[in-house]
Parts: C-alpha cells; sequence; structure tokens
C-alpha cells in the first residue's frame, strides 16, 4: 500500500473523529419524575413509639429523629435515623438510607445501613392511596432476613412508620413510630 492510498481511509477517520469531537454533547440524565412521590418525606422528623419485646431485647419506648433530603443531582433522597440513647435503650440504633426509583424495573427502591452492621435492601412499587410499602431482605447479625417497612400519610406533616421482620415465616413488629414533620425554617429577609 503506498501512502496516496491510505490517504483517503484515513481523511475520513480524522474527520469523523474530528465531528464527533466537535458535536454538541448529550443533555445530562433527569431524574425520574416518579421520585416526586416520595418528596414528601424531605424534611426533619420526630418520632416517637414502641418496640416491641422480642428475642433481641424487652419492650422499651423509642424517640428518633429522622433528617431526609434530596441528593446527588436530585436522583435520590438520602436520609439520616438518630435513635435517642435513655437508661432502657443504651444502645440506641442509628442509620443511613438511600431512595431512589429505578425506571427499569418501575419501582422504588430504598438502601439501609447502620451503626449495629446490619443493611437492607427493599422495594416497593409506590404508594396506594396513603400507604407506600417496602419489602426485601437485610442483614442483621450475620443472618439474611426477610423486611418491610410501611409508611401511612396522616396529613401532610405526620405519617405512621411500621418495621417488621420475618422470623421463621412469622411476621414480627420491630418498631411502631409516629413521626412529624418539622415546619421549614422561616425565608431568610431580602
Amino acid at each position: 500500500m503506498n501512502a496516496r492510498s491510505t490517504r483517503g481511509p484515513l481523511t475520513l477517520v480524522l474527520v469523523g473523529a474530528v465531528s464527533m469531537g466537535l458535536a454538541q454533547p448529550a443533555a445530562p440524565p433527569r431524574p425520574a419524575p416518579e421520585l416526586a412521590q416520595i418528596k414528601f418525606f424531605a424534611g426533619t422528623w420526630s418520632c416517637e413509639g414502641n418496640v416491641p419485646a422480642s428475642p433481641m431485647a424487652p419492650a422499651r419506648k423509642t424517640r428518633t429523629t429522622v433528617a431526609v433530603h434530596a441528593d446527588l443531582g436530585g436522583f435520590w433522597y438520602s436520609g439520616t435515623v438518630r435513635e435517642e440513647k435513655t437508661a432502657e435503650n443504651p444502645h440506641p440504633i442509628s442509620g443511613m438510607f438511600h431512595e431512589t426509583y429505578d425506571p427499569a424495573n418501575k419501582q422504588f427502591m430504598m438502601l439501609w445501613v447502620d451503626n449495629m452492621g446490619g443493611w437492607a435492601t427493599e422495594t416497593s412499587s409506590g404508594w396506594d392511596g396513603d400507604k407506600i410499602v417496602y419489602t426485601g431482605e437485610g442483614v442483621m447479625a450475620g443472618q439474611k432476613i426477610p423486611g418491610r417497612d410501611t409508611f401511612v400519610k396522616k396529613g401532610p406533616a405526620e405519617l405512621i412508620h411500621t418495621a417488621e421482620m420475618s422470623m421463621n415465616g412469622q411476621w414480627m413488629t420491630m418498631v411502631e413510630e409516629s413521626c412529624k414533620k418539622a415546619p421549614p425554617p422561616p425565608a431568610a429577609k431580602k
């Protein structure tokens, strides 16, 4: 092959590469519109409830603060959970969760990690009236355990949360709590 016979194809490759480099970049992806359905959770929540007696601990009262915000370009809602330390609860739970919408599977997804080494993944098809139920599997104390989290709206700034796990095929309540959202801070004066 001589230099002339390769010049034509090489020129086409170079022109194509330069054209691709000058082409407008693709628009960045946008968060799924379905995420608007879980915007309800954004804010700071104060929760009070009961932890029933279980093989792991005696029954007790619980108070928790949950802070949720839109995160990572609006593709996720991220939150922290901080249970209050009390005499009857010397080892409170604290954890982090992340929620998003999975358009490929057409479902909401929640990821959870906590200070006891536990983690979970749960999914939900979305709100059914004022109720959304996430189900999945987690690991607690080295064991895989089916889990379920149910949230019921009681108003624009109030909800009931019930967390359950299945032991030996029987669902048992781990916590049931009533949560109220703090009002947003006042807007700054101009």
